[in-house]
């Protein structure tokens, strides 16, 4: 059984610096939560990837927009694996460059933006499962039920240093659902515009029966109250 702590969360500069990834909306968004599975140790994510694998699957909602940025020698392996397994996909090489280093030279590339649309549960735990650990490592990785991200190539300071970078735009219209996964992909943020997601209250009951709430916002749930 899964234990979730979910929390509202405030559109400000603290915010975005904890989303990561330089993150920017276009236009506004009604609601914001982080969502977490609790009982997960510290060194595997597995039960992470199942509750969320688990949450998409109890909202039945297809199509589904997995996004994900790599390199490009780990882009070959994701074709072979997806043509493998029948996954639809497609990609696009972005704007931005970055390098890696051999023994004899410098090597630049532009990194790949891969897009699954995934249209049912079989496919949505193929995905995850052969995709997640990119998550786990800090890569962008998104889920959106509209096709409303792009990339820009922007200047941003990190590490003390300016660089070009890809930053992730997302467009929030009226009916606008998306997730995307915390630092070491210790659990995600739920952003929408529909009255589905509109309260903590409304976001509980769509998630999966077999999954009990333990924290909501700073409030531990006392158990024996509940039930």
């Amino acid at each position: 059984m899964s234990e979730v702590w979910i929390q509202e969360e405030q559109l400000n500069a603290e915010f975005y610096e904890m989303v990561g990834h330089y993150i920017q909306l276009e236009g506004t968004i009604d609601s914001v939560y982080f969502i977490s599975e609790t009982m997960e140790s510290v060194d595997d994510r597995d039960e992470q990837r199942e509750f969320l694998l688990d949450f998409l699957i109890k909202q039945d909602r297809y199509p589904l927009y997995l996004t994900f940025l790599c390199d490009d020698m780990m882009a070959e392996e994701f074709e072979e694996e997806f043509n493998q397994l029948g996954i639809e996909y497609r990609y696009e090489l972005l704007e931005e460059k970055q390098a890696y280093y051999t023994f004899f030279k410098r090597v630049t590339y532009h990194p790949r933006c891969f897009t699954l649309p995934i249209k049912d549960a079989r496919t949505l735990s193929l995905a995850l499962e052969h995709t997640f650990y990119l998550a786990n490592m800090n890569e962008f990785y998104s889920l959106s039920y509209s096709e409303n991200l792009s990339f820009e190539l922007k200047r941003v300071k990190e590490w003390g240093r300016w660089k070009n970078g890809s930053i992730p735009i997302f467009k929030t219209e009226e009916d606008t659902t998306f997730i995307t996964i915390f630092y070491d992909g210790a659990g995600f943020f739920l952003f929408s515009n529909e009255d589905r997601y509109s309260s903590i209250q409304k976001v509980c009951s769509t998630f999966p029966e077999d999954s009990r709430l333990v924290q909501i916002n700073d409030q531990l749930i006392d158990q024996d109250e509940e039930g």
